[in-house]
């Protein structure tokens, strides 16, 4: 055998000509770092998850191609279908899941204008509100009109503040409620590095009722929530360890643990369903240091309080979530799905419907 031959036949990384071999990584690195600028645009972060898409992309490639070189033969003519391979593998299963969940993590602090256009009557004052962790969340309070003392937190979804729930606290005002609205952790005017998809939140409504509590005009015992998606996910997680918080309005709540995802789905997009949610309830989980507790496991122990469930019946997979609780309300819940709704979209659907059954179900928990 010639010196050539044996050069020909030799591992790759025995080599020298190993500067062309930077050019698979060099794509690879590219290619994730396209996909992950498209995942940062979204989260307002574009220049740091284009960095680590780049990061990610030359790491897994010079890996493949050095550390397979060392190989050599088949296993390294095929390093670019193995690479893919392993990418789709870490995409599903770590990369995608843990993108999908930490897209509603990053704050979005911003002003928020104007309590003068509130609508809720003259008497409405800007609060500042401490809380769990040293946190402090901003807002409007007016006070109850009815002389009943009883008053109801709206708690706004994700990536919104306290805005977003004025069409239900104008309502409730109306009818002689006293209405509280804030912006959430890490959102408009408040407090926090980072938002946690409701699991620090949680923690908060305890705070809140005690700051209400010392207020001369609000009874204690008076005291209700209204929650649109992630804020029907805060109370629903908070209401069994905070007694006093009477009555809860919950409009949009999804899963809040793969547990809750309906038995009957099945097949094979129901299987990758369940896989995807569960590594991102883990990741979750490990991210934020916080255990997402099942709905299904929650909402039986807010009885004997009130509980109402809406859900939207356009909104995909919504309706089928909620009708999976009916079973574990117990005395006093209710559930009602609003056939020609989006998510939390009943109140333009039918407002006057909407706004009356609301109004109902405050005055039987709260007023009576």
């Amino acid at each position: 055998m010639t010196p050539d031959d044996k050069n020909r036949n030799a591992s790759p990384s025995r080599q020298n000509n190993w500067l062309p071999r930077l050019l698979f990584p060099a794509i690879n690195a590219l290619i994730f770092g396209a996909l992950f600028a498209v995942a940062g645009y979204y989260v307002f972060d574009l220049v740091r998850w284009l960095l680590i898409g780049l990061a990610f992309g030359l790491g897994v490639g010079l890996i493949v191609e050095f550390g397979l070189g060392m190989i050599g033969g088949w296993i390294y003519r095929r390093r670019v279908t193995l690479a893919v391979l392993l990418e789709i593998v870490l995409t599903i299963a770590f990369i995608g899941p843990f993108i999908y969940f930490y897209a509603q993590t990053p704050a979005q602090h911003h002003d928020v204008c104007c309590i003068e256009t509130s609508g809720l009557g003259d008497d409405v004052e800007e609060v500042n509100i401490p809380v769990a962790d040293n946190e402090t969340l901003a807002g409007w309070y007016a006070p109850p009109t009815d002389g009943s003392g009883a008053v109801v937190m709206v708690l706004h979804g994700s990536r919104s503040d306290r805005r977003d729930g004025l069409r239900h606290a104008r309502v409730l005002h109306e009818a002689g409620f006293g209405v509280l609205v804030y912006d959430q952790r890490a959102s408009g005017e408040s407090t926090g590095e980072r938002q946690s998809v409701g699991l620090y939140d949680q923690r908060d409504i305890t705070p809140i009722i005690d700051w209400l509590s010392e207020r001369s005009e609000v009874d204690a015992d008076r005291i209700g929530g209204v929650g649109l998606s992630l804020g029907a996910h805060i109370l629903v997680m908070a209401g069994p360890n905070e007694p006093r918080l009477k009555a809860i309005w919950s409009d949009g709540l999804g899963i809040n643990n793969v547990e809750d995802i309906p038995s009957y789905y099945d097949g094979i997009g129901a299987t990758l369903i369940r896989f995807i949610n569960r590594q991102a309830f883990w990741l979750a989980e490990v991210y934020l240091g916080e255990e997402l507790v099942p709905a299904k496991q929650l909402i039986p122990q807010i009885a004997p309080r009130r509980l109402m469930l809406v859900a939207g019946g356009l909104a995909p997979y919504e309706a089928d979530f909620n009708r999976e609780y009916e079973p574990y309300l117990g005395e006093n819940g209710d559930l009602w799905i609003i056939a020609n709704a989006g998510h939390v979209g009943g109140f333009s659907a039918d407002p006057e419907h909407y706004s009356a059954r609301m109004i109902d179900f405050f005055d039987a928990a709260l007023r009576q």
